[in-house]
């Protein structure tokens, strides 16, 4: 068995996950089969390591380990520091018997690991994930400065640290370049969509309805959507908004919805199964991302395209890696509610323009993931040089 010469370590930030449940552990093995589908298949050994939630020691299902070196605070400062904790421990344990591979899903997840990368070179390999900007949320969300600062340092060493680096477009790549990440360790890995084996253009829907697909935070700008649909229904008042998501903002988005007036033209949906997704995107003519801070990708843009429909989203950040303003969508100013509104209005309006974009956004989305074949061996192809080199 090959996982005996080698040791998956995944830094998870802060909790990880208790695999003595059934779907948390499909969960976790249906991620490792869509990130390194070889993993499981040769049979490392994996090792997930952060805190529990509400619980703290290990479970263990054949292959897969969870250890939650402590019990989460609730406090967010100290679980960052005891979850960095726990991962350079499992790292220094681990590298004393078998080469230790450590994935960090994002930057800051990775410092612990990157400390014992610099202590045990040779013994300790750090994958690093970018799919976003944390540090650029803590100052534009929170207002915390200090905050900002302490992730942008953290972001940095930890690419720097990385033997491996693996952004998902060219705008988290430059955010990795800019961060000091060696440009010989960088693999550009298109995330998946949820439906991308299944997925059919569908007829233009008949009907004049909006689709956001998101969480539902302050950053994600829906608050600004919703003004945008108020003058919408001057012009269309048959137009609906179609909100599928949820998150800490959804009060405030309720509560702006009765305001407005919109009881009745704003509907919220909650989170949904892929076939409920699905179906709300075949009703919507037109999909919408109207982020007021930097998406990494946002990869409703790519599902859209799928399904053969127009987007719409902020001129920002990763955004830009999927929309070609005038060709498969249009690029709004972040926050201009009345730009947005007539943005939307020329796609309700002319439903040539929307089916023509529609097409065009299903080439854009088939091509950003056609490379992610290759670039999943790369990676792979990356891991297994390190172990032959041991």
């Amino acid at each position: 068995m090959q996982g005996k010469k080698c040791l998956f370590l995944v830094a998870n930030f802060p909790h990880t996950a208790d695999i003595s449940q059934p779907e948390v552990l499909d969960f976790v093995r249906r991620k490792f089969e869509r990130d390194f589908p070889w993993l499981l298949v040769d049979d490392y050994k994996v090792v997930l390591s952060g805190l529990g939630k509400r619980w703290h020691g290990i479970r263990a299902q054949h292959n897969i380990i969870s250890h939650a070196g402590w019990r989460a605070s609730g406090w967010i400062p100290l679980d960052a520091v005891l979850a960095w904790l726990t991962h350079f421990l499992d790292a220094f344990k681990a590298s004393r018997r078998a080469l230790v591979i450590s994935i960090a899903s994002t930057p800051e997840a990775g410092l612990g690991i990157a400390i014992a990368r610099l202590l045990y070179k040779g013994r300790v390999r750090l994958v690093v994930r970018v799919i976003g900007h944390t540090a650029s949320k803590a100052l534009y969300v929170h207002g915390l400065r200090w905050r900002f600062r302490i992730l942008e340092r953290i972001e940095a060493f930890v690419l720097r640290q990385a033997d491996l680096v693996v952004p998902m477009g060219q705008f988290t790549t430059e955010l990795a370049l800019n961060k000091g990440a060696d440009p010989a360790k960088i693999v550009v890995l298109p995330f998946p969509v949820r439906w991308a084996d299944s997925a059919r253009v569908e007829p233009l829907a008949l009907e004049p309805y909006v689709l956001f697909v998101g969480r539902l935070e302050k950053e994600k700008g829906v608050h600004i959507l919703l003004e945008a649909m108020k003058t919408v229904l001057q012009r269309v008042p048959s137009a609906r908004l179609l909100i599928a998501g949820d998150g800490s903002y959804r009060r405030e988005l309720e509560a702006q919805v009765e305001c407005l007036g919109l009881t009745e033209s704003a509907l919220f949906f909650g989170w949904l199964g892929p076939e409920e997704l699905q179906q709300l995107y075949r009703k919507a003519r037109v999909l919408v991302l109207p982020s007021i801070l930097e998406e990494g990708l946002g990869m409703v843009l790519v599902e859209a395209g799928l399904m053969g429909r127009p987007v719409i989203g902020s001129d920002l950040g990763g955004i830009r890696d999927i929309i070609q303003h005038g060709y498969n969508g249009f690029l709004v100013p972040p926050g201009d509610a009345k730009a947005l509104a007539e943005t939307i209005l020329e796609i309700l309006q002319d439903a040539e323009l929307a089916c023509r974009m529609g097409l065009a956004n299903m080439e854009v989305a088939r091509a950003y993931l056609r490379a992610r074949d290759k670039a999943l061996e790369q990676v792979r192809l990356a891991i297994m040089k390190w172990l032959e080199s041991r």
